[in-house]
This record gives C-alpha cells, sequence and structure tokens, in this order.
C-alpha cells in the first residue's frame, strides 16, 4: 500500500513540476533586494514578510524592500536567521556580539552580560515573545537590556538538551552511544525513555517550537516529543510524501502553524503532526526554503536568485505547451483540439489533463472544424488539409502545384449542399464529394465564414456582409453604420449572433440592429465562447466573462496574468465543466471557470507622517505646536501581495474639515495651513480601515477662551455704541418732528384764517348785490343764512377735525346761499354711502368748501346755461372713503382762457394738502378730470381720497 501511496506521490510531483513551473514571481537584487543569497523567511503577525540575506535584512510589503544593515543598527549583515512575535517584534539573529529585534522600523541590537561575547545562535528557539539564544552548550535569555546566561552545558556531556521551558519537564540526556532519549523533571528524575537510534547520530537540527511540543530534524526524518504527554511522533519523509531525504530541513511556527521545508518541498502538520497541505517544489527554482503564508501564497527562498512567491490564485492552475504559441483552441466533435503554431494539432486527454499530439503539421496552422452533415473533421494548415472520418485520417490534395501551398482552403463551412473555402482573395465553392473547386467569387479581406439562419455570412476587413445567388450584398443596420474589421462571428441565440472585431470590441446582432457589449470598446476580441447565459471573450487584454441580465449582458469579470493566464494575449477559450481551458501565446492555462476573488491586501497603514518636515509617530495622538503656514506630509502604504499591485487605490478623509470620502491613488496626503483643533485623518480600502489622531495646540491669542473674551469685548463696544448711535438717532428725530408738527399746525391755522375772510367776501358781495337791485325779501333770506353759516363756520373752524354730518350740512348751508345768489342757475345733490358712519367719520375742516367754491364760481357761472353740482361721499374700506365733487360748467381748461388771474383756492388747497399729510394724521390724495372731454362745456369731477391715520 505504502509503494502504491509512493509511486502516485512521485507522479504528483513530475506532473506539479511540469505544470507550475512558469508560474512563480521572481524577486532578486534587480528589483530591491540587497542580495539574491537568502537564508530564511517569515511573515509577521502583521502580515510584512521579512527576507534575511547575506547583506542585511529586508522588510517587504508587497510592492516597496524596506533594508536593514549595519547602516541602521545591525552588528552584522550576514542574518540567517529570524523570529517574529505575537508582540509584534522580529528578532534577527547572527554570528556576532549583538542581537535583538527590530520593532516599528527601529533595529534594537544587545550585548551579552560577559563583555566581548560572540553569539553563535544555530540551535535557538522561540516560545511565544521569548527567544532564547541556543548554542551547542548555551542559551541566553534578554533580560535588562542584556544576554543573560540561562544555562550552560558541558561540551561532551549526554545532556542531549539542557534548557526547557516547562513546568514538569526540565532537560533531555541520552547515552554514550546516541541511541537514546531520556527524559528528566525537575527534580532530575527520569520519567520516559525513549529509543533515539539514527537521530542523535546525524546531523541535525533541534529546538522547542511551543510551550509543549520540541523537535528534532534531519535529512530523513523529523521527531516531535509532547512534553504535557510524554509522547513521541516519529515521522519520516518517505512515509509522508514520498520523498527519501531532503537538504536544509527546518520546522517553523510560521502563522500559528508549524510547517515543515526542505530542499524540494514544503508542508504544514495535522493535530497528529502529519504533513497534511504540501507543496513540491520545482527542482529548476533549486529553492531550499519555503513557507505558506497567512493567505496561502507560496514563498520560497534561494541561494543564488533570491526569493520566488506563488500567489494562491495560481496554484489551482494547469499550465500546457508552455512557451508555446497556440493560435486556437477548439472543440471539434467532442475532441478539445489546439492550434499549436509550428507544430500541428493537440488533442486534450482528460485522464492526463494536458495537451498530447494529434495531427503533426510545421507549417502554420489555418483551423480545425467539423462538419456535421458530413461527420468529418477537417484540420487545415498552410500547404495541408487532412479530412478524419471514423478516427481515419485521410489527406486531400489542396495544393496550388506552383507554390505547393493549400489555396483552396483556410476555413470550410457547409452550406447549400457545398462546402465554402475561404482562399486568399474570395470564397471557393467546393463539390464535397471530390473536393474540387466548381466556382471562385472573389472578395477581398474575408475573416471568417458563418451560416446563420440559412444564411451564408461574411466577416470582412470592412464590415458584415452575406453571400447570395454568386454575389457578396452587405448587411445595412438600422440603428447605425458599421464597417469595422470582424475577425470573428459566433452564435449568441437563435436570433442573434456575437461579432468580434479587430480593435472595436464585441457587438450583438441580430441582423437588423446591432449594439456594444459594454466595457468591451477597442478591444481586439480573438473568439468567443458562449455558455447558457454567459459569455467570453478572448481577447489581447485577457479574458472576459459576461452574464445576461434582464436581457442586457453586463462584465461580471476580467482575468488577466495575475489571474493565472500564461499571458494576456488569448487566442481562444473553451468550457469543460467547471474548466476554462484559456489558449495564448505564450501556452494553456487551465483554471477554475468560477474563481475566488481572494484579496491579498492585509493591511494599509502610515508609512510616514511629517508636520512641518519633523516626523511624528504615527501610532501616538500626537500634539503639534501651531505654525502659520504650517505643512502636514502623510505617506500611506498597503501590506498586498497581489501581482501587479503598484497602484494603491484608497478613500480617506480629514474630520472634521472634509465630510465625504476623497478617492485617491495616489501615496502622498498633504494638508497645508492647518488651523488649530483636533483632527482625524482615515483611510479605508475595502473594509480596511486605519486612522491618524493628532491635535495642534492653538497660540494663547488662538485659544478659546482669548475667543470669548474677544467676542465679548467686541459685542458689548458694538451694543453700546449701538445704544449711543441710536439715542442720538432718536433724540434728532423726535426734534424733527415736533418742529415739523408744530411747522404743520401753525401753516394750517394760517390757511384756515386766509379761507375764512374769502369765503366771508364772497357772500357779502352777494348780499350788497341783492340790496342793491332792491330785492330785498331775497337779501334777507340770503341774509338769514348767511348769518347761520357764519356762525357754523366760526364755530368749526376752531377745530381741526370736523364729523361728515357737520361737514355735509355746512356744505349745503353754502350751496343754497350761492344758490340764492345765482338766482337758481344751478342745482346741487349731496349722495351719501349707507356704509359711511356720518358722526363718526371724520375729515380736516374746510377741506370741501374751496372745491365746491370753485365748482360754482368758475364752472356754473361762466355757463350759459343752468348747472348741476353734485357732491358724493363713498366708502372704500373702514378706514378710507372718497370725496367727488362734480360740475358740469365750462371746466379749467376754458376758464383759464378766460381770465388769466390763477385759481386763488387752488394754491391754497395744494398747500394745505402738504401740510396734512406731513402731519402724521391724514393721509389724503386729490386729483382733477374734464366730465365732458369731447363737449364745448367741459365739466370737472374733483376727487379726493381720504383716510385717517
Amino acid at each position: 500500500m505504502n509503494t502504491i501511496k509512493r509511486h502516485i506521490t512521485l507522479l504528483f510531483i513530475l506532473i506539479w513540476h511540469f505544470s507550475f513551473a512558469q508560474q512563480f514571481t521572481n524577486y532578486t537584487a534587480k528589483d530591491g533586494l540587497p542580495s539574491n543569497h537568502v537564508y530564511k523567511m517569515v511573515q509577521d503577525v502583521k502580515g510584512f514578510i521579512w527576507i534575511a540575506t547575506d547583506k542585511g535584512l529586508v522588510k517587504y510589503n508587497g510592492s516597496d524592500f524596506k533594508k536593514f544593515t549595519t547602516k541602521d543598527g545591525l552588528a552584522n549583515n550576514d542574518v540567517w536567521g529570524i523570529y517574529p512575535t505575537p508582540d509584534g517584534k522580529v528578532w534577527y539573529l547572527s554570528k556576532t556580539s549583538k542581537l535583538g529585534y527590530i520593532e516599528n522600523d527601529s533595529v534594537h541590537a544587545f550585548e551579552s552580560e560577559e563583555k566581548g561575547e560572540i553569539f553563535n545562535p544555530i540551535l535557538s528557539s522561540q516560545i511565544g515573545n521569548d527567544i532564547f539564544l541556543t548554542s551547542t552548550n548555551k542559551t541566553h535569555v534578554l533580560k535588562d537590556e542584556k544576554w543573560r546566561l540561562l544555562q550552560e552545558n558541558k561540551l561532551g556531556s549526554l545532556d542531549a538538551v539542557r534548557y526547557l521551558k516547562h513546568p514538569k519537564v526540565s532537560y533531555f540526556k541520552t547515552t554514550t552511544l546516541l541511541d537514546s532519549l531520556i527524559i528528566q523533571d525537575k527534580n532530575n528524575r527520569t520519567v520516559k525513555k525513549y529509543d533515539f537510534n539514527n537521530v542523535l547520530k546525524k546531523i541535525h537540527i533541534r529546538g522547542q517550537i511551543t510551550d509543549s511540543l520540541f523537535y528534532w530534524v534531519n535529512d530523513k526524518q523529523y521527531n516531535i516529543i509532547n512534553l504535557n504527554t510524554l509522547e513521541l511522533y516519529k515521522r519520516t519523509f518517505k512515509d509522508e510524501i514520498g520523498i527519501e531525504k531532503s537538504k536544509h530541513v527546518r520546522l517553523n511556527l510560521i502563522n500559528n502553524q508549524i510547517q515543515v521545508s526542505g530542499e524540494g518541498f514544503i508542508g504544514v502538520l495535522d493535530e497528529n503532526l502529519h504533513i497534511k497541505k504540501k507543496y513540491f517544489i520545482p527542482n529548476n527554482l533549486k529553492a531550499h526554503f519555503g513557507f505558506f503564508d497567512k493567505i496561502g501564497s507560496i514563498w520560497l527562498a534561494t541561494f543564488t536568485d533570491g526569493i520566488y512567491q506563488l500567489p494562491i490564485e495560481k496554484q489551482n492552475v494547469n499550465y500546457c505547451l508552455v512557451n508555446n504559441s497556440i493560435t486556437n483552441v477548439s472543440y471539434v466533435n467532442n475532441k478539445i483540439i489546439a492550434n499549436v503554431f509550428n507544430k500541428g494539432f493537440y488533442k486534450y486527454d482528460t485522464l492526463k489533463g494536458e495537451f498530447i499530439p494529434y495531427i503533426n503539421e510545421d507549417s502554420y496552422n489555418y483551423n480545425a472544424t467539423f462538419i456535421n452533415e458530413l461527420g468529418t473533421e477537417y484540420y487545415i494548415s498552410k500547404r495541408h488539409l487532412k479530412a478524419v472520418k471514423n478516427n481515419i485520417i485521410k489527406e486531400v490534395k489542396v495544393d496550388s502545384g506552383l507554390y505547393n501551398v493549400n489555396d483552396k482552403a483556410r476555413q470550410l463551412v457547409f452550406f447549400n449542399d457545398y462546402l465554402y473555402g475561404v482562399y486568399s482573395v474570395g470564397i471557393n465553392k467546393i463539390n464535397p464529394n471530390s473536393f474540387n473547386v466548381e466556382a471562385s467569387y472573389a472578395q477581398s479581406g474575408i475573416n471568417h465564414l458563418f451560416v446563420f439562419n440559412n444564411k451564408l455570412l461574411v466577416a470582412t476587413s470592412n464590415g458584415l456582409k452575406f453571400f447570395k445567388d454568386g454575389e457578396f450584398k452587405p448587411i445595412n443596420f438600422s440603428n447605425k453604420e458599421f464597417n469595422k474589421s470582424i475577425l470573428k462571428i459566433t452564435k449568441a441565440s437563435k436570433k442573434e449572433v456575437l461579432i468580434n472585431t479587430d480593435g472595436f470590441g464585441a457587438f450583438i446582432s441580430d441582423l437588423k440592429t446591432i449594439k456594444q457589449l459594454p466595457d468591451s470598446e477597442f478591444l481586439i476580441v480573438n473568439n468567443s465562447y458562449l455558455e447558457n447565459e454567459t459569455i467570453w471573450l478572448a481577447t489581447e487584454s485577457g479574458v472576459l466573462k459576461y452574464e445576461k441580465i434582464n436581457n442586457n449582458y453586463s462584465l461580471k469579470e476580467v482575468i488577466t496574468k495575475s489571474d493565472g493566464l500564461p499571458s494576456n494575449s488569448v487566442s481562444g477559450i473553451v468550457v469543460k465543466g467547471e474548466e476554462l481551458i484559456v489558449s495564448t501565446n505564450n501556452g494553456i492555462a487551465i483554471l477554475p471557470k468560477n474563481k475566488e476573488n481572494n484579496s491579498q491586501l492585509l493591511d494599509i497603514y502610515f508609512e510616514n507622517v511629517r508636520y512641518n518636515n519633523q516626523a511624528i509617530v504615527a501610532s501616538c495622538d500626537a500634539v503639534l505646536n501651531y505654525v502659520k503656514n504650517n505643512s502636514m506630509n502623510v505617506s500611506i502604504s498597503s501590506l498586498d501581495f497581489s501581482e501587479g499591485n503598484s497602484n494603491l487605490l484608497y478613500n480617506y478623509r480629514l474630520e472634521p474639515i472634509q465630510k465625504e470620502w476623497i478617492y485617491s491613488n495616489v501615496k502622498t496626503i498633504n494638508f497645508n495651513d492647518l488651523q488649530p483643533g483636533e483632527y482625524e485623518l482615515e483611510i479605508q480600502s475595502n473594509a480596511i480601515v486605519k486612522s491618524l489622531n493628532f491635535t495642534i495646540k492653538p497660540l494663547w491669542w488662538q485659544t478659546v477662551w482669548f475667543k470669548i473674551a474677544s467676542v465679548l469685548l467686541v459685542v458689548i463696544i458694538i451694543v453700546y455704541m449701538s445704544w449711543l448711535l441710536i439715542r442720538r438717532v432718536q433724540v434728532k428725530k423726535n426734534k424733527k418732528i415736533i418742529e415739523e408738527k408744530r411747522f404743520s399746525e401753525l401753516q394750517l391755522s394760517a390757511l384756515r384764517s386766509q379761507m375764512n375772510p374769502h369765503f366771508v367776501f364772497n357772500s357779502l358781495a352777494a348780499i350788497q348785490y341783492y340790496i342793491n337791485n332792491n330785492q330785498m325779501e331775497a337779501s334777507e333770506a340770503y341774509l338769514v343764512k348767511f348769518s347761520k353759516l357764519i356762525r357754523q363756520f366760526f364755530e368749526w373752524s376752531k377745530e381741526k377735525e370736523i364729523s361728515l354730518e357737520k361737514e355735509i350740512e355746512l356744505l349745503a348751508n353754502y350751496l343754497d346761499i350761492e344758490k340764492l345768489r345765482f338766482k337758481d342757475k344751478f342745482e346741487y345733490t349731496i349722495n351719501l354711502d349707507e356704509n359711511l358712519k356720518n358722526k363718526t367719520t371724520k375729515l380736516p375742516t374746510m377741506l370741501l368748501q374751496p372745491i365746491v367754491e370753485n365748482a360754482i364760481n368758475h364752472g356754473i357761472f361762466n355757463k350759459m346755461e343752468n348747472g348741476n353740482v353734485t357732491i358724493n361721499f363713498k366708502a372704500l374700506d373702514n378706514k378710507q372713503f372718497k370725496v367727488e365733487v362734480i360740475d358740469d360748467g365750462v371746466g379749467f381748461i376754458n376758464t383759464k382762457k378766460r381770465g388769466k388771474r390763477k385759481v386763488k383756492s387752488s394754491n391754497v388747497l395744494a398747500d394745505r394738502l402738504k401740510y396734512l399729510n406731513q402731519s402724521g394724521y391724514w393721509e389724503i390724495s386729490y386729483s382733477e378730470k374734464e366730465l365732458h372731454p369731447n363737449l364745448n362745456d367741459k365739466g370737472n369731477r374733483s376727487t379726493f381720497i381720504i383716510k385717517q391715520l
């Protein structure tokens, strides 16, 4: 059974070596290593890869190699041992007088308590955060910044291991024959004895690897003893992985896993200390050490070629026909056929998982196809055409005789009972039985023929055509002009085809309209494969995967060299079960159809932070002094071992001045003139978020208390000055109002005094007229009315305002006197709106009388016929009313023509209205307009709008 297991293992090793040799990424001194001579590599708790070389120590984050040498504090550049501890330190070992650790990129080195002692810690151990420097006879531990001697053995003693860190087991002993292992407890009593033949006698490495496990390893086996149970586990490499022996074998605790490594393999031990996960290193890499990192990627160290990395994405990829140019891969009669340049056609062997020669051909391969109607496979090259039917291969004569090349058919399709083949300047119509050309049709630039829905489609360098009745006719699309160079046509559905172009992407068409596959613009699409509602495009930029959702295709995935392709120049693609078989110009890759996206971004962090060119520690809440025109420069780095990770993509924001995330691919962030305050700089990539907190202290005049006091003082000054200004303005305003009010009252009194003799003069003139004409009765009646009016006038003229009732009574008495004086030459009417309260509604005293006087003396008086005077009082709202004085006299224009003297009462009215409006008690407007503009006697309408404030 073991023999069968070893044979299977050896077969697996051979296949593995063949398939995976070219997947590795190699880093050498040209890429940033100090030397190509690498002893060992580890991964620390944060995820950084540390590389020990003969020219210094290196910290690698996936893009940058940070070197540590004697210039940085190492006592010796020849570092061959490194141990990362859970507390974030990386301990370095070499043959020197100072050893220590690196923490936060600072080198710490410590001497022995014995001055001048040189360490040779070839058997050192790491247990938790403690490092035990162990040589063949001494063990040291770091205490109080000195390496203190913990245990010393006499050279040649029978103590196999003198010091152990364990509560029960003290040390191991052996015999003079070195064939036994004797376990001693703390009381120096023997508690267990094991047969240890062929272990201690051989050159080996030993050490305590955990708090409960101790190991011995040599070129053929490893032995591990459990210090708690005292059980010994013996494992040979022959039984575990089928290898008789190996060089440079070591056991290491990496990422909480015990990993074993030697020349040609690496492995991970399970809970029973068997090698459960293994990887066989290709011989040509000449690696002597390797390990699996946190994600599962493989790292290898060499003595001559630097280091190698195999990402986890590439570990599931199988490679065939490596370093060969494959012009296409396709299904031919249920076979998967690869067109190998200058070698022929290879068939995929599903049992072996590789391509094997099928039809040899040393010239250029054109095409391989299966004509279902004829049950025949055709393999076409530059010089030959071979037909395969019932597994019988026959040569078909195709050479022209002159150049001994195939110019009959570079591709074949079956259409309307004939074969049609592409040749250099058109297509040939070929008899399928005799294979003779029956007709040739010229058309340059043909790249592909495709039969679809009883049409022979022709892909040309100038768009899509179809062949019918011996002619090539263009296919014109209704939605756009299409004259792109077409390389291949594939069936997309019963009604649609997929058109692949040379540099313009891929298109879907029902031969009536055409639309582009999104995100395929300007791609060279060499080929395509359709599986249900999934489209795979073989392009010069890798493989593009499209899925149909709601009758529209959308790009879901791009597979490139970083995902395991030998090259991004993809010529063909087929799907076989759950595998994707991709042909490129550098071989074939067989990879999972549905690959897992394992991001190798482990962390993003602040590499360097400087404030005004002074470095600050990113891990601490820095307190900085404010400086005018200050600058903050932050360098961002990532811990990412993805292939081609040169561009770091992340978001950042500086709160509280930036609320929204800002996208960036630049590794440096700069801020200028930051004001005093507390800040938090956040960076984000994928699900990783890191923050940097710092405070900028204000100067004394920038403190909050100073600003509050300053604001309060300014507010007090402003309030006081405002109060003084307002007080001064108010005093001036009040004084002005009092003066204006007094002046208005004086003016109104004067006007009233001026108006009274005017009215009296007119009235007395009328009485005199009657007396002179011996009209005693009329003069007596007039005199009675006049005396009554005079009495009312003297009583009410003392008042500033009177009621509407009194005003109407006064106007009626006045109009009666004037009517007597003019011998009933006019009639008058006074109309009062029922909505007006005549007892409570007020108006200025003697406001209307001058207008009524004008209407009679200047309007009616100059009229040849009798006239009418109408006075209307109409309510507008609760606070204002309108008064209209209407006469049908000669009008104001005719009055001016007859006399040059200005009507005095009108001037008085204008002045009176001015002062009434200035008094603050009234708002009165006045207007005049002709009553009958088109008649000789134009009349007049005078209107008051009166509002008491």
